[in-house]
């Protein structure tokens, strides 16, 4: 009898157990697992050649935004962190239009930036803004050309 009774409390037991309805957690967006819709925007950033030293012109300013107002007011979607030595930067966002600009700024002494166009001459700097499609799982390259 105590057997028996032993087994109706254990059956009982597993009965409870197995029917505890704990919450599932939702998923989680950072979820790595998940395939990405998004392309890539790959920007070749090369510094125009002129009569300076290469390290007298410096670049300055990489930055993507989703509309042109955004970049006039720099609410950029993402910032590139930009070194002299790299001329390859790449982006991955989702499929539409977005905006670029890159920045290039002159650091030689005297008359140099003035004579090489840049506006205000030391500290001056030179902007290249354009528009680029990104494509789902295709890459985008542009080239900002910078006005002289």
């Amino acid at each position: 009898m105590i057997k028996k009774l032993a087994i109706w409390i254990l059956a009982g037991l597993l009965f409870l157990v197995s029917c505890d309805k704990t919450p599932v957690d939702p998923p989680d967006p950072t979820d790595n697992n998940k395939p990405k819709i998004s392309g890539t925007l790959e920007i070749e950033f090369r510094v125009p050649g002129s009569f300076l030293p290469a390290n007298r012109v410096l670049r300055a300013d990489l930055s993507i935004a989703k509309d042109a107002e955004s970049l006039y007011k720099g609410r950029f979607l993402q910032m590139a962190n930009v070194y002299n030595s790299k001329l390859m930067y790449q982006f991955d966002l989702a499929p539409g239009v977005y905006y670029y600009q890159a920045g290039i700024i002159c650091v030689a002494e005297g008359d140099s930036c003035s004579a090489a166009s840049f506006p205000g001459g030391k500290f001056g700097m030179k902007w290249a803004i354009g528009t680029a499609e990104v494509k789902q799982d295709k890459t985008t390259h542009v080239v900002p050309q910078f006005t002289r």
